[in-house]
C-alpha cells in the first residue's frame, strides 16, 4: 500500500464508516506514524475532512488499538483449520462480530 491507495481508502470509507457508527460529526481519526499516513497529500485531506485527529507519539505501537485487535483476530483464526480464502473470510467475519464492547474499551 502507498499513500495514494491509503488516500483512496480514506475517501471511500472514512465518512461512511463514521456515519454508520453515528459519530460523523464527533469522531477523531487515530493513525500511527506510518509514512503513508504522514504523507502531505493524506494529511491535507484529513485536515479538511476530519473533525479531529489524535496525535501519535513516535514508535508507540502499544497505543494503537487496532494492533491489539489484529493480534486477537490472529489468535482466533489460528484456532480454525482454514484451507482457502472463503473460509478465512467467513471466520474473520464471525470472529470480528464476536468482539465485545468490553474488549474494545480495554
Amino acid at each position: 500500500m502507498n499513500k495514494y491507495v491509503y488516500l483512496d481508502i480514506l475517501k471511500r470509507n472514512l465518512k461512511q464508516s463514521a456515519s454508520n457508527l453515528g459519530i460523523s460529526r464527533h469522531f477523531k481519526l487515530y493513525q500511527d506514524n506510518d509514512p503513508k499516513h504522514n504523507a502531505d497529500i493524506c494529511k491535507l485531506w484529513v485536515l479538511y475532512h476530519c473533525p479531529g485527529v489524535i496525535k501519535t507519539p513516535a514508535q508507540s505501537p502499544d497505543l494503537n488499538p487496532i494492533e491489539h485487535v489484529w493480534d486477537y483476530l490472529q489468535q482466533k483464526i489460528n484456532e480454525h483449520n482454514i484451507s482457502n480464502k472463503q473460509e478465512l473470510k467467513k471466520h474473520l467475519i464471525e470472529e470480528w462480530a464476536k468482539i465485545t464492547d468490553h474488549f474494545a474499551q480495554n
